[in-house]
């Protein structure tokens, strides 16, 4: 039903063109984007709340906005490359589309990107025209509030269901759990509201640890480790060795207060075990992504350009076990699902799928880090770069930007913090023109 609310809202914007134009020149276009950042994150994995709403709404105004103001919106060299960035995943899928008779689930995925586009532009108009601090603050208040709401929801579903997954999977919830989590402690720096986003980050990561969900956790320590390091000129060298022995701590108390954390190590544990023993199907687990990443190298290989169509790879699963190369438990997944973002791109998308990960996943990695590069107070720049890193190590494991929640999750936090980082560079720049 989501999916289909932007086109419907979009023709009827279009029915009514004049009445919408006029209504997006006469209002109040610089409270609308801060506004849309705070429900975005506030509501993303504390609620029931689906933040791609305020995503879809904010693309609709966003095409009014521009074109209300055609007439001064100058696309530059570095918009179109990031336009071309925001559709390599829908054009990366086109191919497979075809292929299987035009199913729009080779799309959605990418769709849900390409829709940051019009939010994108709008924010590179009308970014020129505020301070930096209001996005800042609204920013900052929606990781403060869904933080401190996901974890009291953790909270409840520690003590009440089997296991926390919020409203979500529970490997979902993890993944985004810890992404806010690092959100908030990455926005630490110079910010006026230390004292929450430090409390906000700790309570969201420890209801990324209550998912028992490996793939959040692990991420916990790298991204810290990196948070870190970028912050050695402001912290010196004690105050991470203390933050880095609190963890430790913190670590061997669950494990030695908290029977669910123990069982879920035990358990990785006999899995390696078994997994270093040859008994890769007694690791249901991590035995099963082996698998399910053996089949995916097969499906790329079998057609390396744009890899197979789901169809496809579950007949090619099917003939893999006939042969004893794969166990019976890989054909109760689903469309060969590989549980890993890379792997996935492979499998379903061939080297031009893996050449569009590198633009939407590397890309802008590579482009925040440099920024911060040449202003270590980027803030928007620190974050961007932690945010990207969460996703380039949760990609491993699963396929975390597929999903229509996180796929608009990620872009959307993509482009704002892009353009606030870039703003903040070039008002640095115009400063300090000798720099």
């Amino acid at each position: 039903m989501y999916e289909e609310l932007p086109l419907t809202l979009a023709l009827l914007l279009l029915m009514l063109q004049d009445d919408y134009e006029s209504f997006v020149h006469n209002s109040d276009s610089r409270a609308a984007q801060p506004c849309c950042s705070f429900l975005i994150l506030a509501v993303l994995i504390a609620t029931p709340i689906r933040s791609q709403i305020f995503s879809a709404l904010l693309m609709i105004y966003g095409i009014g906005y521009l074109i209300s103001h055609r007439s001064t919106l100058v696309v530059t060299r570095i918009d179109w490359i990031v336009l071309g960035l925001l559709s390599l995943y829908v054009v990366s899928k086109v191919p497979l589309f075809v292929l299987s008779g035009y199913n729009s689930r080779y799309l959605s995925p990418g769709l849900h990107m390409l829709a940051m586009a019009p939010i994108y532009l709008m924010l590179r108009h009308l970014v020129v025209r505020l301070e930096l601090a209001r996005f800042r603050f609204s920013l900052e208040w929606g990781v403060i509030v869904g933080s401190l709401g996901a974890f009291f929801l953790a909270l409840y579903q520690w003590f009440t269901l089997p296991r926390v997954d919020g409203f979500l999977f529970s490997i979902n919830f993890s993944y985004l759990t810890c992404a806010m989590g690092f959100l908030a402690l990455a926005l630490v720096r110079g910010s006026r509201r230390k004292g929450w986003l430090i409390t906000a980050g700790v309570a969201v990561l420890a209801a990324c640890v209550m998912t028992l969900s490996r793939g959040g956790i692990l991420a916990i320590p790298f991204l810290l480790l990196l948070l870190l390091g970028l912050n050695m000129d402001r912290l010196g060298w004690k105050k991470p060795l203390l933050v880095l022995g609190g963890l430790a701590f913190l670590s061997l108390a669950a494990y030695t207060l908290v029977p669910a954390v123990e069982q879920r190590v035990q358990y990785t544990i006999s899995e390696i075990s078994n997994i270093a023993s040859g008994n890769v199907s007694d690791a249901v687990s991590t035995g099963g992504r082996l698998q399910l990443w053996t089949a995916a190298s097969l499906a790329f290989a079998e057609r390396p350009l744009i890899g197979l169509t789901y169809t496809e790879r579950e007949a090619q699963i099917a003939e893999l076990i006939e042969q004893e190369i794969l166990t019976e438990w890989v054909a109760t997944v689903s469309r060969g699902h590989a549980h890993s973002q890379y792997f996935e791109m492979a499998a379903s998308g061939g080297l031009i799928g893996l050449f569009a990960l590198v633009g939407f996943l590397l890309v802008p990695a590579v482009y925040h880090l440099k920024l911060l590069w040449r202003d270590r107070n980027n803030i928007y720049a620190l974050t961007a770069f932690i945010f990207t890193s969460g996703f380039s190590f949760y990609s491993l494991t699963e396929v975390a930007i597929n999903h229509e929640l996180m796929v608009t999750f990620y872009s959307y936090m993509q482009v704002l913090l892009l353009v606030l980082a870039f703003e903040h560079y070039t008002r640095r720049v115009s400063s300090c023109p000798g720099q």
